[in-house]
Parts: C-alpha cells; sequence; structure tokens
C-alpha cells in the first residue's frame, strides 16, 4: 500500500468507514461499547461518527437495545458501489458463462495487501451454505488463499504465512506450517490449488490465481465450489481443473494490472 501523505488525510473519514466495515455477515450488530473497543476510540467521539451515520441512514439503531445494523443508505452504496466496479463489469460476462455452462459455485476476489477481498460470486442451488467474509485475512485454510500464496514473492509469502494463524478449522486443516509450505509447492507445480473440507467439512474446492500481465504477480484468484455429496476432491479436480485454469488465465487478460 503506497505511504499516506498525511497533510491531506482526512483522519475522522478513515474512522467513520472503518466503523462501516465492521458490519459484516459474521457481525451484523455492534454496540457503541463494543466499537468503542475494538476501534481503540473513546466512547464519545464513537458516539458521534456513529449518530452521524444513523442520521443519513447508512446505520440503524434498535429502540431497545440500541445495537447498531447496517441501514438502506449503507446497502444502496454497496450496490452502488459494486455495480460501478469496472473490474465486475469485465469478469462477469466471463464467469457467467462458465456458471451457466457446468451449473458450478465460482467466486472472483482480489488480493489486496494481506487479504482477499471478494468481488463476484455465483452459486449453485445445491452449494453448501456456508459464509466467508467478504474481506478475509484467512488464506492458510482455503484454496483461495493457497492459489495466491504460492505464487508470491518469498519474501511477502513468508510475512503472510507466518502470521497465520494455522487454527483448526476442521480434521483436515492443515495446522503446521512446514506441511502448508509442502502443499504450496504443489499447488505452484499443478499452477492451482486445492481444498479439501480444510476450512469447512463437506466444501471441497479448487482456486487458480489470477496473475497480472505485466507482472505475474496474483492479482486475486478464482475458485471453484462444490459438495462431498455431489463430488469427491479427485472427480471435481478431474472435472473441472482445465476449465478453472483457462478462466483464470481470460481473466488475467481482462482485470487491470495495478
Amino acid at each position: 500500500m503506497p505511504e499516506v501523505n498525511r497533510d491531506y488525510f482526512a483522519k475522522t473519514l478513515e474512522k467513520g468507514i472503518r466503523i462501516l466495515n465492521l458490519f459484516d455477515a459474521n457481525h451484523p450488530s455492534w454496540s457503541l461499547t463494543e466499537i468503542s473497543a475494538r476501534m481503540e476510540l473513546n466512547l464519545t467521539s464513537v458516539y458521534r461518527l456513529v449518530n452521524t451515520f444513523v442520521e443519513l441512514g447508512y446505520l440503524m439503531k434498535e429502540p431497545k437495545s440500541k445495537r447498531l445494523h447496517l441501514g438502506p443508505m449503507a446497502v444502496a452504496l454497496g450496490n452502488q458501489l459494486l455495480h460501478g466496479f469496472d473490474t465486475v463489469r469485465l469478469i462477469e460476462p466471463l464467469v457467467d458463462e462458465i456458471h451457466c455452462r457446468y451449473n458450478i459455485s465460482i467466486e472472483v476476489s482480489l488480493f489486496h495487501s494481506n487479504c482477499l477481498v471478494q468481488i463476484y460470486k455465483r452459486e449453485t442451488s445445491n452449494t453448501l451454505t456456508y459464509r466467508l467474509e467478504a474481506v478475509s485475512e484467512l488464506l492458510y485454510c482455503t484454496s483461495s488463499g493457497k492459489s495466491v500464496l504460492a505464487f508470491l514473492p518469498a519474501e511477502k509469502l513468508k510475512h503472510l504465512a507466518e502470521a497465520q494463524s494455522f487454527a483448526r478449522r476442521s480434521e483436515k486443516t492443515i495446522t503446521n506450517i512446514d506441511a502448508f509450505y509442502e502443499d504450496l509447492e504443489q499447488v505452484r507445480q499443478r499452477g492451482y490449488a486445492l481444498n479439501n473440507e480444510e476450512y469447512i467439512k463437506g466444501l471441497i474446492a479448487i482456486a487458480a490465481p489470477i496473475l497480472g500481465r505485466g507482472t505475474s504477480y496474483p492479482l486475486g484468484c478464482l475458485s471453484f465450489n462444490s459438495t462431498t455429496p455431489d463430488h469427491t476432491l479427485d472427480e471435481f479436480e478431474d472435472k473441472y481443473a482445465v476449465v478453472l485454469c483457462e478462466l483464470a488465465r481470460k481473466l488475467s487478460e481482462v482485470i487491470p494490472d495495478v
């Protein structure tokens, strides 16, 4: 991330955006006290920012509990930003064509700093219900995270790998960093990553990196997801790995290399 020029940096705006970013699928509501603790800001400052968002319709406050939720203006803003995001317009027809042809669940994420930001998703009706945060630093136990990490420069990979918790999320989660590095070497050799129920029991996935045209640096990733009642991982890989890599190559050609 480029260095911020603090002479032209609006700290209040930054704090406000950080508050809105607290609200996601796993944390749909917050209290003032919780926001204050999480943001490490005093209650007075948090109250001013939150009250402004409530007045503008970006947050809603429950009358009795006083807990806060995203308001209608936040939803409208999110939709406007998503549909105004040129990258989504570029990838949408390519992803939709494969989704419709193969009836497969697909996710596209961009890599920013130390996390993956999901920008587009198509699901089949029988996909295992799960929630991965739209902005996720969870890289060690997802095929998406591994597909990006495997193609990072060694120093950047070491920094991010050592920052992972390697907490066990299922009986198949890789919890040893040496075993994790071995898995990443296999990812590099085959060109895509596998996830064999490492994130959630019953969920399998394959993912390929989206690489910059001029740098071969991972800009993000493409993943295909399924469930163990529908496929074994070997079946899923055999059936879709070539399709995955070809679509990832096409996305690498259209996504701006910034």
